[in-house]
């Protein structure tokens, strides 16, 4: 128990101060760079700045993190497989889709009663169900199985995508928004869409680090889990729609970033010595969004003047992450 507690704090002791730290990054570094000193007394420039653009993506990162990091944990518990991850089983470009359908949706029948900023996640919640369904019923066996099924969905949900895409911008050629939705990005976030965030987020954040005894049962098998007074069939299901709902309100602001999901619950595995999701779930909350605040910062500054997609940033760490599991896997 000692030697638990020792991990943990260890744990905050690294990242809890990296976590700051990107934070002050994201605020100062941009197009337009802001003095340090100037957070605690900015102008009214630098103050437009900071409130209407660089703290609302700061928030977008943190609960974007917190969401993926904590879905790639349940996943790879659930699933009972090292490389389960919304960006990898295809959830993610399911709920894309039906993103991007919200959107058509919307273009097409103004009258309708819902914005799209509501009709968005509505319809990417249902696409990430509709995918993860799919994985799941044509994913058993092998635990390789899980990931081939995954990339088939991926495949044709991005394909699907493109089509959409292509008419969207045909019909509204003004909606550069829809590009950036394919590729990954925290920019031009903004406080509405920070708020339907959190107040979706916050409460399955919540009720999943809360279960972090039960999904370890489950993660041990299904008869571990019916002995422990949990029903396997029903908590599996019922975490697969939580996830489908933290994937789909992520996606349908910031698009797809990938491998974030894959890599943090690794990493937080690793550094705490444990697989015990009642440490390792609140813990990768902290871990999510330090990476992607540090990733969306290398998006600004790796190309002066322009913003790279966060999802090539990740991908370059996570793609060598997902080798090795892979290499792990088969050596098994």
């Amino acid at each position: 128990m000692v030697t638990a507690t020792n991990t943990v704090i260890k744990f905050a002791w690294i990242f809890i101060p990296l976590l700051l730290m990107g934070i002050v990054l994201n605020l100062v570094i941009g197009e337009v760079p802001i003095p340090i000193r100037a957070l605690f007394d900015p102008t009214n420039t630098y103050r437009v700045i900071i409130m209407d653009i660089r703290l609302p993506e700061v928030i977008a990162c943190i609960v974007v993190g917190a969401n993926l990091a904590v879905a790639g944990a349940v996943m790879q518990s659930v699933f009972r497989n090292p490389l389960a991850e919304p960006y990898v089983t295809g959830t993610a470009s399911g709920a894309l889709f039906g993103a991007l359908l919200g959107l058509l949706v919307y273009a097409r029948l103004k009258t309708t009663p819902l914005p799209s900023i509501v009709l968005m996640p509505i319809l990417s919640f249902l696409g990430a169900l509709l995918a993860t369904v799919i994985v799941v019923v044509f994913g058993r066996g092998y635990w390789l199985s899980l990931i081939l099924a995954g990339i088939a969905v991926s495949i044709l949900f991005s394909s699907m995508v493109m089509i959409l895409d292509t008419y969207l911008l045909t019909i509204i050629p003004t909606l550069p928004a829809v590009i950036y939705l394919l590729f990954g990005t925290v920019s031009g976030i903004n406080w509405g869409e920070d708020v339907i965030m959190l107040g979706v987020s916050i409460p399955i954040l919540a009720y999943i680090v809360m279960s972090g005894h039960e999904i370890n049962l489950l993660m041990m098998s299904d008869e571990v889990a019916q002995a422990g007074g949990v029903n396997p069939r029903l908590f599996r299901n019922l975490l697969i729609i939580l996830i489908g709902l933290l994937t789909a309100v992520t996606v349908s602001f910031t698009g797809i970033i990938g491998f974030v999901g894959l890599m943090t619950p690794h990493i937080t595995r690793l550094l705490i010595s444990s697989s015990d999701n009642s440490r390792v779930i609140p813990l990768s909350m902290v871990s999510g969004p330090t990476i992607m605040l540090y990733a969306n910062v290398v998006s600004k500054v790796l190309m002066p003047g322009v913003v790279m997609p966060i999802t090539a940033i990740t991908s370059l760490i996570g793609v060598p992450v997902l080798l090795i599991l892979l290499r792990g896997g088969r050596n098994e």
